[in-house]
């Protein structure tokens, strides 16, 4: 089989050669010098600083009265701790909180 052009090569799935698409430049610049620029918006006094909430809500926030506590502790505990607090449908601060105040 010689290879003289791509005319003489047949389609594997019988579709035919997609068409040519010639670029539309005209048409691209017609729309470029309709549309006029907008005029840049004049920028207002600053706003005056938010309030702070009494209550902070949020994931990350610490409720008031409460302090954060990182440890480190061996990941048969952690899933202990998680797969109980889960079971009880409470939080693994508040399981921690609980068997803080029963054995200390």
């Amino acid at each position: 089989m010689s290879r003289s052009g791509d005319d003489e090569q047949i389609s594997l799935f019988g579709t035919p050669h997609p068409p040519e698409v010639q670029p539309a430049t005209e048409e691209r610049k017609a729309k470029n010098t309709a549309s006029p620029k907008r005029p840049k918006r004049k920028t207002s006094a600053p706003s005056p600083p938010r309030r702070k909430s009494a209550a902070k809500k949020g994931s990350g926030q610490v409720p008031e009265g409460d302090v954060r506590l990182t440890a480190n502790i061996r990941e048969d505990l952690h899933l202990r701790l998680k797969i109980t607090a889960a079971t009880r449908r409470t939080t693994i601060g508040e399981l921690i909180e609980e068997l803080v105040e029963l054995h200390l």
